[in-house]
Order: C-alpha cells, then structure tokens, then sequence
C-alpha cells in the first residue's frame, strides 16, 4: 500500500521525479564507476593461490631506492633464507623474432626455472621449467603467453616442441600459459636461463654469479606457512649483514621485502583513493541536493501530512510513507546510476594511462555491485531519514492553517535547508581546492624545461643480437655504415643514438670514481647516469655544450678515452675548479679506463620533468658499444613518417633487425604524464560537478525561500522599498549561507589538501593562491544562484503579492 502511494504521488511530479533521479544516478553512477577501479586494483586478491604470501625484494643503495638485485647477493638469499618456500629472479630482454617474412621484437623474461613454481601457475599447455632448464649450459627454452601462442601459432594443440628463432638461436617451445595469466606488460615469452641466473645481456658471456657490483635482477619470493611478512625482513637483514661483512663494497645497501600486491599497487595506490574521496564528496552533494528537493517538497504536502494525521494516521505510519518515497527514489537513482556505471567503468578503463596495473581486473564485480546497493539504499534512508523527522515534527493544527497566512522569518525558519546549502558549498570547495592543486602543479611541471628540444624528434630502437653481432666492432661498424644513410633521407635534418631516452628514467647507473681521489667510502657512494651516444647526439637533441667541445667521428675504439659530463655532475665534482681536462671512471667500455672529460652540457630530465637535475655523463658509443640503441631522427615536418624509409635502411644492412618502439619525443614526453592528466581530468570533472550541483542546490533554496516571502516582499514593496533593495536582501540571505559554507570548506580543504601532497609539483598543498582563487569563484557562483530569484522577487507585482497566500 505504501509503495502505490508512493508511485501515485510521484507521478504526480514527474519534473521533481526526474531531476531526483537524474542527481541521484550522476552520484551513484560515478562513485560506482571509481569504485570498480579502486576494488580491482587495490582491493581484489591477485590471480594467485595464496597471494598474501608473495613478497617483493627491493634494494636500497646510498643514491637510490629500490634498486635491482647483483645475481651473487640473489643466490645467497636464496641459498641461506630460513622464510621462504621458493625465491625466484626475474630479468626483462627483448629478443628478435626472425625465420618470417618481417623480423620483430619481442618481450622477454628470463626467470629461474622455480618461477611459475613460485606463483602457483601450471601451463594450460606442455610443461613447466624443470631444474634441468636452470643448470649451466642447458638448452633455451620458452613458455608462451596465451596471446602470443594464439597470434603466431594459431592455438595449435601441438605447440610444444616448435622451435622459434630468437636472435639467431633456435629456441623449443615447451608450453602455453593460462589465458588468465596477466603479469609484466608487454610481455610474450618466458624463457630459462642459460646459466642458472639470468643473464644481463642477450649476448653478455662473463661471469655472473660471483658478480656483486652489477644490479639488475627483479626478485620475488613465497613465504613459508605462518611466516610474517615481519620475520621474512629480518631474516633477510641478517644475510645482508652477513654479505656486508664478507665484501664490504655492499655496506650502505640494505633490503626491504613487501607483499606483492603492495608492490604492484604502489604508484597507483595514492591518486586511487584520492579519486574515490572525490566522488564520495560528489555522491554527499547529490544526497544533499535530493534532500533539499525533498524539503521544498514537503513543505508543499505540509496540509497533507496533517490531514492524514487528523484522519488517525500516527507518526509512526507518516514516517514509514515518506521513507518509503525516499527509498523508491534512490533505487530509481540506483538503477540508471548502475547503467551509468557501466558505460563510465569502460571508459575509464579505455582512458587509463599505458602501464596502469590489472586493468584486466577492472569490472563490475558483485562485490562492487553490492557496494552499490550498499551505497543506494543508504542514500535512500539518509536523505528519508531527514524527512521523516521533519513529518514526525508535524503541528496538526498548523499544518491545516497552512497556505492561511503568511511564512516569513528567512533563513530561520529553513534552518535545515540552509545547513544542507551550507555542507554542499564546503564539499564542493574541498573538490574545487584539489583540482585546483592538481591544476597549477600541472602546469608548473609543463614549464619545467626539458634541456633539449622534442619537436619534430621521432625516436626508434634496433638491437645487435646473434651471432654476427658477437664478433667485437660489428655493432659500430654498423651505426657506422646506418647513420650517414639515415642523414641523407629526404627532410632529415640531424640523426643520432643513445642507449637510452631522456625523460623515461631507464638510465643504467654507477658510481664515478675521480682519478687522483681516495676511493669513496662504501655507503657513500654518488651515482650519475650511464649514456652511450654517437657522435653528433648533442646537436641533434638540441643540448647546449656549457664549454669545450663534444664528440666527433674521431672519437673512436683506438682513440684516447673520452666522455662529456652535465653541468649538475660539474658542480658536484669539481665545484671550484675546470672539469675539463679531467678523468674519471665509470664505463665499461675500453675495460673500464679513464676518461678525460673534454666537454660540459646543460641537464637533461632525464627521469622526468618532476625529478631534480641528476648527474650524467656520456661516452662515445664507438667506445662503449651497446647491444641495443636508440635511434633519434631530428625532421623537418611530420616526423613519424620517416619511421618506414629508416625500416628499409636497416633491412638493406641487416635484414634480420626489427626496428620497434617508433615513437615521437612529444608521444615519449606525453607518456610520463599521463598518470598525471588521467588523475587531474578525473578531480577536475568530480569538482565541476560537485560546482554545478551546489549551484542548482543554492538556486533552489532561493527560488524557495522568494516563493515563501513574497507576500512580506509585497508588503516591503508597497511600504516604499525599491527592487534593488529587494534583490539585496535576497542576495545577502545568499551570500551568508555561501560564506559559510566557504569557511568550513577551506577548514577541510587545509585537512584533506595534504593527502595531495604526494602528487603535487612546485606547489604547497596549502597553496593559498589557489584557496583563495577557489573561494572567489565559488562565491560568485553562489551569488549568480541567488541573483535570478533575487530579481523574480524584486519584479513582483505588489497587489498580486498581498494576495498571495
């Protein structure tokens, strides 16, 4: 009975029906849609048996945190831990793909042969890696995504036993992963090592497993039942220290373990829940939107309410109906929010920045879809709640002389609607002061100078892999022989090479050691970025030479040793004094000899626009050949187009070479902001929100409180007061429910701001620009609101206001 009235009465106002339903589904729809997000990756078990016991090895070295594992301290944590049922490295090669019509590249990773072991993955198809795969000299092996299986072998059934061609070398497939098997982006093939760890380099030949000072190992582990994360750290601790005392260089390197999944969700954790706060924010301004509605509304069924308590109707029964009302609403709300959710969980899926963790797992789960349920019926009962109490404060008597005489008294007598005015104008300037930080810290890191020039710069990559490319020299006799064709391409203007790329943060690091200088204390160590470029590099990237010269095509194998530094390794080194003319040691190139240092250019960003100047310094690649490089091509137009003519350039020397990863410097710039933009476009359109809905919420209290007065508006205007001071009045009412809730909105703003803290650029959380430039605005909104019934009140017609009733 109650749910028919309650539909009855709805249809009565289908307008009011709609908006509620609308504001409501907005709220729920984008809360549910963030939601998905933050349960899929941060909230959602991995893929594994038993995740909880899967641990992440990191090391912390004097001048970086986080850093790789030298496969001897691997080996002793494997050998001598206490904690850990399996512990497994990992190590990510490409490899060339040849014996088709095209060469091409592809993603590796070389793990110990207890890997899958390790996780709890069994092949769909073949077998595992046996420990036979793990011994010195055994044969390459490799197991296949799912992906990759379907794509170049069709899902044949008899995979296993297919040789591939990976650079040069015939590799036997041995198996397929589960098609639910999702780790390491980009990733298609894993293979064993050919030397119980994996190697650094597809062609490297020297000895590694005694090797402590080389620092490029991935490590995971599985915890033994019962073990704490806790005494897994210790333990690990105590073979560090043991490895301190038996080579003392890995003094002031420590170990930190966390659970896998913390690891993976780490750069993402932050602006995850910082996004699932705003939309929460947005969702309160909806229910408080709908419950001033709701108000209005019921201020209007006042006579109503009292003649159904004068016909024997308790409060107790009026109670009941108006939840009921309430709660039918909010699933209305609910039922298009969900379909909102929808749509809005797969275009945030499809908006998501490359690299972004468990994509895969993002989705409307029935755990997400019960917190929306969740959700829809506690929004139902909050604002019901809120109605209900006011049916329960019903005078009979003056609700059945309601419409007889005059409501007057302002703001006094909504004190309830004036609170919810109040509350939305807060939430809105907590959202409106975070995209307000986001926005400027964005735009400080855009102005950050990158010290070179990425226009019409398009960058790709070739590796030297196989057999030809192990005879010493091969490799620079072929830059040799590419670069001068790839300069002669049509609208080339500057061609040159790198073993990495500014910006990416994938430089290779060590630690300089100055000729002339004690070694450095171990714990003490600097390190500076490791680059090999050609000849010509500087100009092309557009890098300013600070003083002496750069490399030149005499810079070459037989030739003294030199290097080029940036300014910021100049003034750690050598604060006081010419670097020129100096030497150090820090490649291995030549079998590690100094190097003179015959020039000094400006810092390049070269782990992102965010990071401080870091040190760096250059060698000729001539002189320290890479088994991969980055090929940069400086054009005059359209520099993306040039990526097919430097293709056939590559396969006229070399045709089993795959060139691969072809992308601009404005793409590779774009990139490393793009957790950034997905995070501020996400706040600033929560905070857009959250600004229209307080100012529809505003309107309305005013436009409800006009029709309320206009009889003491009437009386005001025929006692001789002017529109103006109608609208002033009108506007003042307005402007002290804006300011207040302006003030309890920058008291939680200067509270909330500092969970910001971590994702802000060049800005404090408590900017009081932006505090400032947010109040203003959202002051003037507010006033905006109000002026429209302001000026409807002051136009009024006296004798048709005296007799309103």
């Amino acid at each position: 009975m109650d749910l028919r009235y309650a539909l009855r009465m709805l249809r009565r106002s289908p307008g009011f029906a709609l908006v509620a339903v609308l504001t409501l589904a907005l709220g729920i729809g984008a809360s549910t849609s963030i939601y998905s997000v933050v349960y899929g990756v941060l909230l959602r078990p991995l893929g594994y048996p038993e995740p909880e016991r899967l641990v992440w090895f990191l090391e912390d070295q004097p001048d970086l945190r986080g850093a790789p594992f030298s496969a001897a301290d691997f080996l002793d944590y494997q050998s001598q831990n206490r904690s850990f049922e399996e512990l497994a490295a990992i190590r990510t090669l490409s490899f060339n793909l040849t014996g088709k019509e095209t060469p091409e590249r592809l993603q590796g990773n070389v793990v110990s042969p207890n890997f899958f072991r390790m996780l709890g993955i069994r092949p769909a198809l073949g077998r595992d890696f046996t420990s036979e795969d793990g011994q010195s000299g055994a044969p390459r092996v490799a197991l296949l995504t799912h992906g990759f299986w379907q794509r170049h072998f069709g899902g044949a059934a008899d995979v296993a036993g297919k040789p591939l061609t990976l650079n040069g070398q015939s590799v036997a497939v041995i198996g397929v992963l589960p098609a639910t098997f999702r780790m390491s982006r980009g990733v298609e093939l894993w293979l064993n090592p050919r030397d119980v760890v994996p190697e650094v380099f597809p062609n490297y030949r020297g000895e590694i497993r005694s090797n402590r000072g080389m620092h490029y190992l991935v490590v995971m582990g599985r915890l033994k039942p019962e073990v704490a994360l806790a005494q897994a750290q210790a333990d690990i601790s105590g073979i560090m220290a043991r490895i301190h005392k038996e080579h003392p260089a890995t003094v002031g390197h420590t170990v930190r373990v966390v659970s896998f999944h913390d690891w993976v969700t780490s750069d993402v954790r932050a602006p995850l829940v910082a996004l699932l706060v705003a939309v929460g924010f947005v969702l309160l301004i909806a229910c408080t939107n709908i419950a001033n509605l709701l108000l209005a509304r019921a201020s209007g069924r006042a006579r109503e309410m009292g003649i159904r308590a004068a016909l024997g109707a308790g409060r107790g029964r009026l109670v009941r109906q108006v939840l009921t009302e309430s709660v039918l609403l909010a699933a209305a709300g609910g039922a298009l929010g969900l379909l909102l959710a929808k749509w809005g969980t797969e275009l945030l899926i499809a908006l998501s920045p490359p690299g972004t963790p468990r994509l895969s797992d993002i989705a409307l789960h029935p755990e997400v879809l019960g917190v929306s349920m969740a959700i829809t019926l506690l929004s139902g009962l909050g604002f019901g709640i809120v109605l209900a109490w006011q049916a329960a404060r019903i005078s009979l008597s003056d609700a059945l002389k309601e419409g007889t005489q005059s409501v007057t008294g302002g703001l006094r007598r909504n004190r309830l609607r004036s609170v919810l005015v109040v509350a939305e104008v807060a939430l809105s300037l907590v959202l409106l002061v975070a995209a307000g930080l986001l926005l400027r810290s964005f735009g400080r890191l855009l102005e950050v100078r990158p010290g070179f020039n990425p226009e019409n710069l398009v960058t790709m990559r070739i590796s030297f892999t196989g057999e030809a490319y192990r005879t010493p020299g091969r490799s620079v006799q072929m830059m040799d022989e590419l670069l001068p064709r790839l300069a002669a391409l049509p609208g080339v203007e500057a061609v040159a090479t790198s073993n990495d790329l500014p910006l990416e943060g994938s430089d290779t690091t060590g630690t300089p050691t100055i000729e002339g200088r004690p070694p450095v204390p171990p714990g003490q160590e600097v390190l500076a970025g490791q680059h090999s470029v050609s000849a010509g590099y500087f100009e092309a990237l557009g890098i300013p030479l600070l003083r002496g010269r750069t490399f030149t095509a005499r810079d070459v194998e037989n030739s003294p040793p030199v290097a080029v530094i940036n300014e910021a390794m100049a003034r750690r080194f050598w604060p006081d004094e010419d670097p020129i003319g100096q030497r150090f040691r820090l490649f291995g190139g030549q079998g590690g000899a100094a190097r003179e240092i015959i020039g000094v250019v400006g810092n390049v960003k070269h782990n992102g626009l965010h990071a401080p100047d870091s040190l760096e310094a250059y060698a000729p690649f001539a002189q320290d050949p890479w088994g991969y490089v980055v090929i940069a091509l400086r054009t005059k137009s359209a520099p993306e187009a040039q990526a097919g003519a430097v293709r056939r350039e590559v396969a006229r020397l070399d045709a089993g070479m795959p060139v691969h990863s072809v992308r601009t410097m404005d793409e590779v710039a774009s990139g490393t902001l793009a957790q950034r933009r997905f995070t501020l476009f996400l706040t600033g359109l929560f905070a857009a929100l959250a600004l229209l809905l307080a100012a529809v919420g505003l309107y309305g209290v005013m436009s409800y409180l006009v029709a309320q007065r206009t009889r003491e508006v009437g009386i005001r205007m025929a006692l001789g007061a002017q529109p103006g001071d109608v609208v002033r009045l009108m506007l003042g009412q307005g402007l002290l429910l804006a300011l207040a809730g302006v003030g309890l909105g920058v008291a939680g703003a200067l509270a909330i701001s500092r969970m910001l803290a971590g994702m802000l650029f060049g800005i404090s959380a408590t900017d009081w620009l932006t505090f400032a430039a947010v109040a203003l605005t959202l002051t003037c909104v507010a006033l905006a609101a109000t002026y429209v019934p302001a000026r409807r009140a002051a136009r009024v017609d006296p004798l048709v206001a005296l007799r309103y009733e």
